[in-house]
């Protein structure tokens, strides 16, 4: 495979028609049949895959480039989500509207260019593989669940999610940040794939509009405690490693049928 391959095979297990824009291929390569893989990638992954042996890396989280500055506008993926669980589209912009503001700001001055010139200057190819990894196990998550209702349990969610091995396996378990495991669940919502959580003033507009239970891949102290002092639903919090590798060992499973070898840094399958 190549590495524009590697790229399309993301792309059609998540669904999307086009690259997101924290996705990039950062460094080009042909006849890749061994891969390092990792949720974060710098100089040192990148070293450690040309002593593995490996024809190329993949990164999750965006490893430079124009994925690191303007990956942020994947964030603007909460908008059709929330519309999605019906949300009136002026309510899901403007909820969407003061977080989009300050990833912008938070990654304007990040160091773009470190890990790909890194990756050229050793000819390793590399990849950064974000938001169609996180769609892919979105869409598992929400598959495993279509057999509940809304008179189920906030448990009975935890427990469906909890069966795929990642989670049984990682270390950060599944926490019910808000409400009890005994609820109502209620109608559910996914949350994921966005670039980051929505924060505080996404979830409460998911819970101003009917969501019962809302699951986040993470979530920031003062949005939860400010959520927490509110009249709202429950929360779901199923960690953030355990939630990247669902999504990226689908999408390894599916080019070691394509005759690559991957090599994980975590043991999360």
């Amino acid at each position: 495979m190549d590495t524009q391959q590697i790229m399309r095979t993301s792309l059609k297990l998540a669904g999307l028609k086009s690259l997101p824009a924290d996705s990039e291929i950062h460094a080009k390569g042909r006849r890749i049949r061994k891969v390092l893989v990792a949720i974060d990638v710098g100089v040192a992954e990148l070293l450690l895959a040309r002593n593995l042996g490996c024809d190329a890396v993949i990164a999750h989280h965006p490893a430079g480039g124009k994925a690191r500055i303007n990956g942020y506008k994947v964030f603007l993926r909460h908008v059709d989500q929330l519309k999605e669980a019906g949300v009136p589209e002026d309510m899901a912009q403007k909820a969407v509207r003061p977080k989009l503001r300050v990833l912008e700001l938070q990654h304007h001055p990040d160091n773009y260019d470190q890990t790909p010139s890194a990756a050229k200057k050793l000819r390793m190819p590399l990849v950064s593989i974000h938001s169609p990894c996180d769609e892919i196990g979105r869409k598992m998550i929400q598959n495993a669940l279509k057999d509940l209702n809304e008179n189920s349990a906030v448990k009975d969610v935890v427990s469906e999610i909890a069966r795929f091995p990642e989670f049984r396996k990682a270390e950060s378990k599944i926490e019910v940040r808000l409400g009890s495991p005994r609820n109502r669940a209620g109608k559910v919502a996914i949350s994921h794939a966005a670039y980051t959580n929505g924060g505080y003033e996404i979830a409460k507009t998911y819970f101003e509009n009917g969501i019962g239970t809302l699951s986040y891949i993470h979530i920031g102290e003062p949005d939860l405690t400010k959520l927490a002092n509110e009249a709202s639903g429950n929360l779901i919090v199923l960690g953030h490693i355990a939630s990247d590798w669902l999504g990226i060992n689908r999408l390894l499973r599916e080019l070691e049928k394509k005759g690559v070898e991957p090599i994980a840094t975590t043991d999360l399958n």
